[in-house]
């Protein structure tokens, strides 16, 4: 039968894993008798006809795919959803219209292969469940995208776990060796280190990132004796993370060998073959992490974000290699797990090392198995595509193998969703909104985005739409993992209200809050619960850098107007700029949930004076750090604040400063606010006299400049009038003469 594939790989940079991982489906296939074809040609319409598939790609070894409008397919393959970036945007949208299209045709569906992030929400969610609701047999890449899928599609017959075809590609076996190059260390010498990395996945910068990967490798290098091969293009496009490559390279204090940048344009089975047979792999890419697992490697995951670190432990999950991989965030800001960054490094190198040969043995006792239900599994495709019932699914993964890695572990722990949420974590998040969706839906994922995750979420809904809230919780059920408490107040209480209730709903060592219309850069929390735990550190709190941002709800899509940086000129943080009145934004203050103790709660009278009223609170009694560099967080601002309101504010400033006089002068007496304020008085009289004296001066130097130029107007006018007689009177001297 001939089945039409849709793959990653169309219209796509190359990606020379993803192409030989799709060739060893297109073989599977093919044993199977099923002759892949390309995409319908227009495939909104069902109609027949195809094209070719990605350039490269053969259906067997040696058979090129066929031509386009060599007949039409009797059933549609979707294979992939694997990339480093979550499926979104016109390939999603390709697959959804193709599979509604063969559906609507009565032509068999099947999908395999796809990972769905757990922040699946919206449109996207949307056009997922169409892609779903149209496949008679649905494989996805890891438990992970399992569970979201049966969320958007609690009545699915047939969602499993399957399609990674990546246990077919490695089978050990000897690498090429690379060209000799007399400049770096001579081949064969200790163990063979590939490393595989990917520039700007994530939150963070290449900057950030190099420094961090070269730790890592010259510890790895110091606890083997082994030498580095750097392998762009492992699980990319070539040449697009050869630069990054190169920076690590530059830092590197170890040996390395290997070409650089000719790798990136190796054929597929080369790259292939040089990470499976590799004694260790160090990489950010999940194609690569599950590549080193089935070779057989000892392999050290470094996700870059919330994605990859999911990606990665699904693929080394099936092998049962549980808790292996740490993010990059864990090893920036490791906390408690380790002293810094090198000691981090030095820690997992080593236990990598002194777990290798149980690692090898797991995985080699686990390789006849998964390779055994790859098989099946395609048979499953095979039958499905043929419209039969798909029958008994095999279960990809292994339990787990005795192996687990206490550093990694440790390591993890506040950087990757927990299985259960604990009873007090380390910081409380309590969110604020009443009645805006969209900047609700944005404030969510925002703080989903956070690279720490040690965190309870407490949204509390002061008065408005219950539903509209409770529903955009659901839909973030899967990422939010039993971390989120939500309150709703029946009518508005006031935004201190709210927050003193979520306050006490959640207990934890640090508090934040955050209002629907703020932001978070996605490292917010990392960097300021690292600088609080900082040992060298006593501060209580810890303020960002934070932007202003006005901006506008315009039905579904918030449109930015302007943004201006707060405090731009500030270092510190004082008590003497707060009686200024300085503005603040409760978002970017972290702190400690027991100063509650001594400052009470939030004033629950005041609006928008209250974080300004609490932070003075605050510095009358404890530090607070100020995080310099790039903003950290936003705050959502009107474009133009009502006339109605700025009053408000500063009836509630005068307010705040009584307060703060009578508790001082009930305490005190009131002997030195009288003689403060006649000083005062005094030193604002002498003021005014001496503006009065200046206005005066200033008349008189007006006056008498005025008349200085009056004078020198009528002198220049003389000359000018003498000047042209005398001329007359010289040339007529020279035309008549003595």
């Amino acid at each position: 039968m001939r089945a039409a594939v849709l793959t990653e790989l169309d219209g796509a940079p190359r990606d020379v894993v993803a192409e030989a991982e799709l060739r060893a489906v297109l073989e599977q296939l093919a044993v199977r008798g099923v002759e892949a074809v390309g995409e319908p040609a227009d495939a909104p319409s069902g109609e027949p006809g195809e094209k070719p598939l990605a350039e490269g790609v053969r259906t067997t070894a040696g058979e090129p795919a066929p031509p386009a409008g060599s007949g039409a397919a009797e059933a549609v393959l979707i294979v992939g959803g694997g990339a480093d970036e979550p499926l979104a945007g016109a390939p999603l949208t390709r697959w959804a219209d193709a599979a509604g299209a063969a559906a609507r045709a009565g032509r068999p569906v099947v999908v395999t292969g796809l990972a769905l992030d757990a922040g699946c929400a919206g449109a996207r969610a949307e056009r997922v469940r169409e892609l779903l609701g149209a496949a008679s047999f649905v494989g996805l890449r890891d438990p992970a995208s399992l569970a979201v899928a049966r969320r958007l599609c609690p009545d699915h017959p047939a969602l499993h776990v399957g399609g990674d075809a990546t246990a077919l590609l490695a089978v050990p076996g000897p690498a090429p060796e690379p060209a000799p190059d007399p400049a770096r260390a001579p081949e064969g010498a200790g163990p063979r280190i590939v490393v595989a990395l990917t520039p700007a996945a994530g939150p963070f910068t290449p900057d950030e990132a190099a420094p961090v990967l070269t730790a890592l490798l010259d510890a790895l290098v110091h606890r083997t004796g082994g030498t580095v091969e750097l392998l762009p293009g492992a699980a990319g496009p070539p040449g697009s993370d050869s630069a990054f490559h190169d920076r690590v390279a530059a830092q590197l204090t170890a040996p390395r060998r290997g070409a650089g940048e000719e790798r990136a344009a190796g054929t597929a089975d080369e790259v292939v073959a040089r990470t499976a047979s590799a004694d260790y792999v160090v990489t950010t890419r999940p194609r690569a992490a599950a590549l080193a697992a089935a070779g057989g490697a000892a392999v050290l995951p470094v996700p870059t974000s919330a994605y990859a670190e999911q990606r990665m432990q699904g693929a080394l999950s099936g092998w049962g290699l549980v808790e292996h991989a740490v993010p990059l965030a864990a090893l920036l800001t490791p906390g408690d797990a380790a002293w810094d960054t090198r000691a981090a490094a030095q820690q997992w190198a080593e236990e990598t090392v002194g777990r290798r040969e149980a690692v090898r043995s797991a995985l080699a006792a686990a390789a006849p198995a998964r390779r055994a239900a790859a098989a099946q599994w395609w048979d499953a495709v095979a039958r499905a595509l043929r419209g039969g019932a798909p029958g008994d699914v095999p279960e990809p993964g292994a339990a787990p193998r005795g192996v687990g890695a206490p550093v990694a572990r440790a390591l993890r722990r506040r950087y990757t969703v927990p299985e259960a949420a604990g009873a007090r974590p380390t910081v409380a998040v309590v969110l604020r909104t009443h009645d805006r969706p969209v900047l609700l839906r944005r404030a969510l994922d925002d703080v989903l985005g956070q690279t720490f995750t040690d965190w309870r979420l407490v949204v509390v809904g002061d008065g408005g739409d219950a539903g509209a809230v409770a529903a955009l919780v659901e839909e973030r059920r899967e990422a939010l993992a039993g971390r989120v408490t939500v309150l709703h107040h029946r009518r508005p209480l006031g935004a201190w209200a709210a927050a003193n209730r979520g306050l006490r709903a959640a207990d934890s060592e640090l508090v934040v809050l955050h209002d629907d219309d703020d932001q978070w850069h996605p490292a917010f929390l990392q960097r300021a619960v690292s600088h609080l735990e900082n040992p060298l550190v006593s501060d209580d709190g810890v303020l960002v850098r934070t932007e202003v941002v006005h901006e506008q709800v315009e039905q579904d899509r918030i449109r930015e107007l302007d943004r201006e940086l707060l405090w731009p000129g500030r270092r510190d943080v004082t008590l003497a700029d707060l009686l200024r009145g300085d503005a603040t934004a409760p978002s970017s203050f972290l702190y400690r949930r027991a100063v509650h103790g001594v400052l009470g709660d939030y004033d629950e009278s005041l609006t928008g004076a209250g974080e300004w009223e609490f932070l003075l609170r605050f510095l009358e009694t404890f530090t607070a750090g100020l995080l310099d560099g790039r903003p950290l967080a936003l705050r959502g601002a009107l474009p133009d604040e009502p006339p109605a309101r700025a009053e408000a504010r500063r009836r509630e400033d005068l307010l705040v400063r009584e307060r703060h006089l009578r508790q001082w002068t009930s305490e005190n007496g009131i002997g030195l606010p009288l003689y403060l304020s006649r000083e005062a008085q005094d030193q604002a009289g002498r003021l005014h006299r001496r503006l009065d004296d200046s206005e005066l001066l200033v008349r008189e130097l007006l006056a008498l400049a005025r008349e200085q130029a009056e004078r020198i107007d009528r002198l220049e006018r003389t000359v000018a009038e003498k000047g042209f007689v005398a001329f007359l009177r010289r040339t007529w001297r020279a035309l008549v003469g003595p």
